[in-house]
């Protein structure tokens, strides 16, 4: 096997070329961005073809790699997802939609964002003999239990986990290679029948250098100082944990002034402002709504303490958020609830704490005793960061990724 330095070019005698499909508008996608740019570095050729409500140029030159987008109306697109365990209509389009992108551009690999594209990837890829790389952003098994869309009427109506199931063992153990974030996420698929050499981990640890081009906003931060300001930023949804959290601010309320800011949106944020209305809090927590990524770092360092409630289940068990890292790096204190896997990264760096999901007590001791001690915050400050840039940081994450590749580009070789 080749021994492969960060961001090496492929020694191929033609670029190995990549073909990433997406169904969200692009940019923004962390995720994928940090994935595609870096391959591009390493001298493979990207194009990430997005199919999704996203109105801009047909095509374009990003970073290093090129976007095709083929714009879905936002309810066709939402309603190919719901149906695509029960009716294959998603993986029809994409399928079709790679074929035609085959007329325009040539590629050896299909990799597929998400497990709910790969069922229309692998039907392209067995007719045109290209192998399929399965990127899994989450298990999406466990999210459809917790989303807010597919646990309601009549959205529900049309989930079925028992094919879900079925299908992701199908799917995962036909694609050439499976992408995971954590360790507990690829013990789940070497459980499935996946050969453990096929899984690849390739956590969501944060692109310093992408970060540190963000500006600091300063009027953010003077907006949202306070004697002690706790942030959450992301996504707005069930398993997210902020009922929960918003039931804790009463008894942190009489020991110390806090202020919450939430700095992110979705399907439940007017059942959480009337929750924070009910529980007579409201005037301590903002609800920022939905902001660039940019100013994500703002919010975080106008922040005493730095907030990941989750609910614990199956699917945040195995999860690993993006913004742990966002916390650590800008050297921000936080306070997680016991998901196995974050609370194995929290213990293990020290750069915060862990509350058991559900005990309001526990959580708002927490909380009111990091207010009295600025000193253990510091040092809790100190070590997340500490351990961003030795470690928990993209520049070390991705040379798994580059390291997939190019052994998939020496068998092509091999094989001309």
């Amino acid at each position: 096997m080749r021994a492969v330095p960060e961001h090496s070019k492929p020694e191929s005698k033609k670029a190995y070329r990549i073909l990433m499909i997406l169904d969200q508008p692009f940019p923004p996608d962390i995720r994928v961005e940090n994935e595609a740019s870096a391959l591009a570095k390493a001298g493979f050729e990207v194009i990430l073809l997005v199919l999704a409500p996203d109105a801009r140029a047909p095509i374009e030159d990003y970073q290093g790699f090129t976007i095709v987008r083929r714009h879905v109306p936002p309810k066709i697109s939402n309603w190919m997802r719901g149906l695509a365990g029960t009716i294959p209509f998603l993986s029809w389009y994409i399928a079709r939609q790679i074929q035609q992108l085959r007329k325009q551009y040539s590629f050896d690999v299909i990799h597929a964002h998400d497990l709910y594209m790969c069922g229309g990837a692998l039907r392209a890829g067995k007719r045109m003999g290209i192998p399929v790389v399965a990127d899994l952003h989450e298990v999406w098994v466990s999210v459809l239990t917790r989303y807010a869309w597919s646990t309601r009427f009549p959205e529900k109506l049309f989930i079925s986990l028992r094919r879900w199931k079925a299908l992701e063992k199908k799917w995962t153990n036909n694609a050439k290679h499976v992408i995971v974030i954590t360790e507990t996420m690829r013990n789940r698929y070497v459980g499935l029948g996946c050969p453990e050499k096929k899984v690849t981990l390739l956590p969501n640890t944060i692109n310093t250098e992408a970060f540190d081009r963000y500006p600091v906003k300063e009027d953010i931060i003077e907006t949202h100082k306070s004697a002690y300001t706790l942030v959450y930023t992301g996504t707005i949804n069930l398993h997210r944990g902020l009922g929960f959290l918003l039931d804790t601010m009463p008894l942190v309320l009489k020991h110390c002034p806090a202020r919450l800011v939430i700095v992110g949106d979705g399907r439940i944020r007017p059942e959480l402002e009337l929750q924070a209305e009910l529980l007579g809090i409201a005037d301590h927590v903002v609800f920022e709504g939905w902001r660039p990524q940019e100013e994500i770092k703002s919010y975080i360092l106008a922040s005493d303490v730095c907030l990941i409630p989750l609910v614990k289940c199956e699917h945040t068990d195995m999860a690993a958020a993006h913004k742990l890292f966002h916390y650590m790096y800008l050297q921000r204190p936080l306070i997680a609830t016991n998901c196995t896997h974050m609370q194995q990264m929290v213990e293990a760096t020290d750069c915060g704490a862990v509350v058991p999901y559900g005990d309001h007590e526990a959580f708002a001791s927490c909380l009111i005793e990091l207010y009295k001690n600025p000193t253990r915050r510091k040092q809790m400050a100190s070590s997340g960061h500490k351990a961003v840039l030795e470690r928990y940081n993209w520049d070390h994450s991705v040379r798994s990724l580059v390291e997939m590749y190019c052994n998939m580009a020496d068998k092509i070789d091999s094989n001309r």
